[in-house]
């Protein structure tokens, strides 16, 4: 595959005040033989229940050889909505992606004083598209919620695999969910339904909006790390099957053979 550089390091930060309706704020296209992109785009609310506050804010950081696209659109009270898809050249990649949500300002008069934070990271190196990252980033008022970008896709996939949302009240962590994945293979994560992880503004948080089952899958021999936690109680759910044996305990499955199997987790 040629490799095109457009750009070799891009560094943006954009503030931005919208009417309240969708526009779109972002466009990137790229295709990186080699370097790094980094990204933060801030949401800003003009109504008169917060005007001029961020509302949400995302950050993507890419590094390696990598193409694909970023686009954002802002809708109601600084909220946007981040559609990301990228995959890694022959050479590897490193793909992080993170948002931190006001609920506050994105609730207009919805006040628990709660802020959202989501993060995915996908790495690793090998053959062409290896690493790929596929994912809708959905804010609005009553929270947050991660998809599938489009539907067809993988959301996450590389030797390394990460994914947590957090929840703060008054300053203070209210929820705590991540699911990561090491291995010298290749690892996915995946949704039966196009929905994911979510965040509500009341300071709960759950890998299961929409339904469905979510999937993780690797070859090779690695480590897989489950955790929940929540003020006032989690869910936990958690069936792996490895293909070469391996063991866990306390959220914690080393595998040498492949694992495969389902989990869900929420808190409040």
């Amino acid at each position: 595959m040629s490799k095109k550089i457009i750009l070799t390091s891009v560094v943006a930060v954009l503030l931005v005040s919208m009417p309240a309706i969708a526009v779109e704020i972002c466009n990137s296209i790229m295709d990186i033989g080699f370097g790094t992109v980094n990204t933060t785009i801030t949401g800003i609310d003009t109504s008169t229940w917060h005007n001029g506050q961020m509302g949400e804010q995302i950050n993507l950081t890419a590094m390696g050889g990598f193409q694909g696209t970023l686009l954002v659109n802002q809708v109601n009270y600084g909220a946007l909505n981040t559609f990301v898809g990228l995959k890694s050249y022959a050479g590897g990649a490193d793909l992080q992606f993170s948002d931190h949500q006001i609920c506050n300002v994105t609730g207009a008069n919805r006040i628990y004083n709660v802020e959202g934070y989501f993060y995915a990271r996908a790495a690793g190196g090998g053959i062409a598209d290896d690493v790929q990252m596929n994912l809708k980033s959905i804010g609005h008022a009553t929270g947050w919620q991660e998809a599938t970008n489009p539907w067809s896709a993988v959301p996450l996939q590389g030797n390394y695999i990460e994914k947590r949302v957090q929840t703060t009240q008054d300053g203070t962590l209210k929820t705590d969910l991540g699911l990561g994945v090491n291995t010298d293979g290749l690892a996915t994560m995946s949704n039966s339904n196009i929905w994911g992880w979510g965040n509500g503004d009341t300071g709960t948080s759950s890998t299961n909006y929409g339904g469905g089952t979510r999937n993780v899958s690797a070859t090779g021999t690695g480590t897989l790390v489950q955790n929940a936690w929540g003020a006032n109680g989690w869910t936990y759910t958690a069936s792996y099957t490895s293909g070469g044996g391996g063991g866990g305990g306390g959220g914690v499955w080393n595998f040498t053979g492949g694992i495969t199997g389902t989990y869900s987790m929420s808190a409040n």
